[in-house]
């Protein structure tokens, strides 16, 4: 289980996150919503120690983000909305660093790699350099290094963004079958990733959180429609 407990980030004197907190269990994706400057991506580097809260804390399972960091970060895992691969680097040479960096032996990389390479079908690319790359491409070898490591949490943000309309098929079906036994977050402005992969919903507000229910019970909020009850929410 994650637990995000009573955390708050201030940038410049500004009060980013005011007290959020909440539990994730494996099981279901959940989907970080929320406007503009709303703190969705301040939150997800919180919860990936790319940022130190101003108060609260971070816990998986027994493992507390600021006692235990290392250990923790062994189990969690962030693609970013932009792009974090070496532009000169190819795509089979990332994918064995990142393995590499998850404490991989040879034999199970080249396995793993195998693996990912076929699902995300990334063939055709694995000896072009990464700035060779279309957006869509990036994408996905950035989930694959992801994914190599078999992250306890994975955090999303906007991961079908460039994507065309088959890659965006093919990549929830792969989201939605790791959260079945791992927590997946996406925060994501796409309400159409929203309707088909989640089944939770954590929608914060003017840096507070304003929303942690199911899917279903969220939509009910304005007849059962995803964007009028995001707007009753966000508009006030």
């Amino acid at each position: 289980m994650l637990k995000v407990k009573n955390v708050s980030k201030v940038f410049a004197g500004k009060t980013v996150l005011e007290t959020v907190s909440f539990e994730l269990k494996p099981g279901g994706v959940v989907a970080l919503l929320g406007e503009n400057g709303a703190g969705k991506s301040t939150l997800m580097r919180i919860m990936s120690g790319f940022f130190e809260p101003e108060t609260g804390t971070v816990e998986l399972d027994e493992l507390n983000l600021q006692k235990n960091r290392l250990e923790f970060l062994k189990k969690i895992a962030y693609v970013q909305e932009t792009s974090s691969l070496y532009g000169d680097m190819c795509v089979y040479d990332f994918l064995r660093f990142a393995s590499a960096l998850r404490g991989l032996e040879t034999e199970e990389s080249e396995k793993r790699i195998k693996e990912l390479v076929k699902i995300l079908d990334l063939q055709a690319v694995l000896l072009q350099t990464a700035e060779t790359l279309s957006k869509g491409f990036k994408k996905r070898v950035e989930l694959a290094a992801t994914l190599i490591g078999g992250p306890e949490v994975l955090l999303l943000d906007e991961p079908s963004e460039g994507l065309d309309p088959n890659q965006k098929s093919i990549l929830r079906t792969i989201i939605k079958e790791y959260a079945k036994e791992h927590i997946v977050v996406i925060s994501t402005h796409t309400l159409e990733d929203v309707e088909a992969l989640a089944s939770e919903v954590l929608l914060l507000h003017k840096g507070k959180l304003k929303i942690n229910t199911s899917l279903e019970e969220f939509k009910t909020g304005a007849g059962d429609d995803l964007l009028a009850s995001f707007r009753k929410i966000t508009l006030d």
